[in-house]
C-alpha cells in the first residue's frame, strides 16, 4: 500500500507557500526548488523505480512521476555547468510533461470518486499535493495553465475553515492579470512572493492601520530588484561598449539583447551570442591607483617597481585597458599569479589561456564551417563576464608550438593585442566584426628563448626576479588562503603561521621559488595535524 504522506511532504505542499510559511522561489533563483524539495523529502535520493513499485506497495503510477523527476533533476545538474539555458528548458519541459501527467490521473480519480477506498484515497492526495507544487514551479517559469490551476486550489483552501490564512495569497492572485513572460536562464519570476507581496499591501491598505512588518524575503527582494535598477542605470548613463552589434545574419530564432525564447530553438550560434548582441556592455573604471598599488606591493614587495610599471599607464584614463605586457621570469616566481592578482584588484575578469603546447591559431576563433567551430578566446571571456573590459593572461606563451600547418598562437595575439585591429576585428565564427579593444592582455614566460621577435615588439617586457625573504609573509599568508579555500576551512582551523613557524620557513626556503615555498607550507599544515591528533 502506498504511504501515507509524512510530515517531509506535506511541508513541500502548496498551502504552505501560499500561507507564506514557506518561501517561494526568489526571483532569478531556482524556479524548480520545491519539486527537487519534494522529491528529496518523499524519497531522499533513494526513488524506487517502476518494476520495484508493487513489491513496494506503491502505486506505479506515483513512483513514476516521482522517478521522471528524479532523473530530471540529475540531468540537469549535469548539463547546466556547460549551458544552463538549455538545461534549465529542458528541465521546464519535463515538468510541464509530468504536470500535465498528474493532472490526467486526478481527472481519471474524479470520475470514480464514489468508489473509492483508504488506499485510493491517499494516493489521490499524493497527486493533489504533486500537482500543487508542480504547478507553483511552471508558474515562476511563465506557464499560464501552472497559475490557473494555482487560482484553482485557491478557491478550495479559501473554502476551509483555515481559508483566511491564504487572504494575502488570495488578493494577490487576483490582481495578478498580466501576460507571463519567461526566458531560460532568467530563473524564477518571482509571481508568488510578488503575489503575497501585493495582497499584504492591499490588506494593509483595507486596514487603515500599521501596514504589517515587511517579511525578510521581500525585503532582499525589493533591494535586489533596486539594485538591478541602478546597476542598468549606470551602464546606460556610465562608461560602456557596443562589442557585438546584431547577430541577425547568424541562424536561429533568438532576438538580440536577449535570451533564448520559450520555444525549443536549439543550440544555435544566434541564441548562443544574442544575449550580448545590441548590448552595450560596461567597461572596468579605472580604480584608486594608489589603493591598487599599495593592495598588491603588499602582497608582491618584490615586485613594486614591476606593478607601478603597470598601473602608471592608467593614470589619467576613464577605464581599464593595460598595454600587452610580458612577465619574464625563472619558473616559481609567481608570474601567474601576479597577473591574476593584477586583473582581480583592477576589477577585471580574469581568463587564463594556457599555452604551452598550443599548436594552432584557434585562439582567434575558427569557422562555423567546423564542427569545432568557436568564437575567439577573448569574445568568449566577454560572454561570459557580460563585460567589455576583460583580462586575458597567456600563460607560457614562449612554450606554444611553432609550426606552420595550422597556424601558429603568436601570429594570433599580434593581430589582436594591435588596437586598431581588435577595434573591428572580423570573428570567423561569428562572421562579423567585434570591438576588442577593451581587452587587455599579460603574458608571461620564463626566457626570451623561442619567443617571436615581433611579440617582444608589441609587448612591454618586464623581468621579474627569484623571490626574497620580503615576500616570505606575504606569499605564505596567500598559499595558506588557497589551501583554505581548496579544504572549504575558515581561518580558525587554519590560521596565518606563527613567528616560529615562519622562521622555519625562511631557513628551509632558500631557492627564492613560490612552487617550492607551497610544498614547505604544505608540509607545515600536515606537521600541524599530526600534532593536533596527538594532543
Amino acid at each position: 500500500m502506498t504511504s501515507t504522506l509524512d510530515e517531509g511532504a506535506r511541508a513541500c505542499a502548496l498551502e504552505r507557500y501560499l500561507s507564506g510559511d514557506a518561501e517561494a522561489p526568489r526571483r532569478g533563483g531556482f524556479p524548480f526548488a520545491p519539486a527537487a524539495l519534494l522529491v528529496t523529502a518523499r524519497y531522499g535520493r533513494a526513488v524506487p523505480r517502476m518494476r520495484t513499485a508493487a513489491a513496494l506497495g506503491e502505486d506505479v503510477r506515483l513512483v513514476g512521476v516521482y522517478w521522471s523527476l528524479k532523473q530530471a533533476f540529475d540531468a540537469y545538474a549535469h548539463d547546466a555547468p556547460h549551458d544552463k539555458r538549455m538545461a534549465l528548458q529542458t528541465l521546464a519541459v519535463q515538468v510541464v510533461t509530468a504536470f500535465d501527467y498528474v493532472r490526467g490521473c486526478i481527472v481519471e480519480s474524479d470520475f470514480i470518486a464514489i468508489d473509492f477506498n483508504d488506499e485510493e484515497q491517499v494516493v489521490d492526495g499524493h497527486f493533489i499535493l504533486l500537482a500543487g507544487v508542480l504547478a507553483l514551479c511552471l508558474w515562476e517559469c511563465g506557464h499560464e495553465q501552472g497559475r490557473e490551476y494555482v487560482r484553482g486550489r485557491m478557491r478550495d483552501l479559501l473554502a476551509g475553515a483555515d481559508g483566511y490564512i491564504y487572504a494575502r495569497a488570495s488578493l494577490g492572485l487576483a490582481e495578478d492579470t498580466d501576460s507571463l513572460t519567461w526566458r531560460p536562464g532568467g530563473g524564477a519570476l518571482g509571481n508568488l512572493q510578488a503575489a503575497l507581496a501585493r495582497g499584504g499591501r492591499l490588506l494593509d491598505e483595507a486596514k487603515g492601520g500599521t501596514p504589517a512588518p515587511e517579511p525578510a524575503w521581500a525585503s532582499e527582494a525589493r533591494e535586489k530588484a533596486a539594485a538591478e535598477k541602478a546597476a542598468k542605470e549606470r551602464l546606460e548613463t556610465g562608461l560602456s561598449l557596443l562589442v557585438l552589434a546584431a547577430v541577425d545574419h547568424l541562424p536561429g530564432l533568438a532576438k538580440a539583447g536577449e535570451a533564448r525564447p520559450g520555444g525549443a530553438t536549439g543550440s544555435t550560434p544566434r541564441a548562443e551570442w544574442a544575449p550580448i548582441a545590441g548590448r552595450r556592455l560596461p567597461l572596468a573604471r579605472v580604480p584608486d591607483l594608489a589603493e591598487a598599488q599599495a593592495t598588491l606591493v603588499s602582497e608582491f614587495p618584490d615586485d613594486a617597481a614591476i606593478i607601478d610599471a603597470i598601473l602608471r599607464p592608467l593614470a589619467g584614463r576613464a577605464y581599464v585597458a593595460l598595454p600587452p605586457t610580458l612577465l619574464l621570469g625563472p619558473p616559481g616566481t609567481g608570474k601567474s599569479r601576479l597577473a591574476r592578482r593584477i586583473g582581480e584588484v583592477l576589477d577585471l575578469t580574469v581568463t587564463v589561456y594556457g599555452c604551452a603546447g598550443v599548436a594552432d591559431s584557434s585562439f582567434i576563433g575558427t569557422s562555423r564551417q567546423w564542427s569545432s567551430g568557436r568564437a575567439c578566446v577573448p569574445l568568449q571571456a566577454i560572454r561570459r563576464a557580460e563585460a567589455a573590459s576583460v583580462l586575458v593572461v597567456l600563460d607560457e606563451i614562449s612554450r606554444a608550438g611553432t609550426r606552420l600547418d595550422n597556424g601558429r598562437l603568436v601570429d594570433g595575439v599580434l593581430a589582436l593585442t594591435e588596437r586598431e585591429t581588435a577595434r573591428a576585428y572580423q570573428d570567423p565564427y561569428l562572421e562579423c566584426p567585434v570591438d576588442l579593444s577593451a581587452v587587455s592582455y599579460i603574458a608571461t614566460a620564463n626566457t626570451r628563448a623561442g619567443l617571436d621577435a615581433a611579440l617582444l615588439s608589441r609587448f612591454r617586457v618586464l623581468e621579474m626576479g627569484p623571490r626574497t625573504a620580503a615576500s616570505l609573509p606575504s606569499l605564505s599568508r596567500a598559499i595558506l588562503a588557497d589551501l583554505r579555500a581548496e579544504r572549504g576551512l575558515d581561518p580558525v582551523w587554519l590560521p596565518e603561521p606563527d613567528p616560529e613557524e615562519e622562521a622555519v620557513l625562511a631557513a628551509h626556503w632558500r631557492d627564492g621559488s613560490v612552487r617550492s615555498l607551497r610544498h614547505l607550507v604544505e608540509g607545515l599544515v600536515a606537521a600541524r595535524d599530526r600534532l593536533a591528533v596527538r594532543q
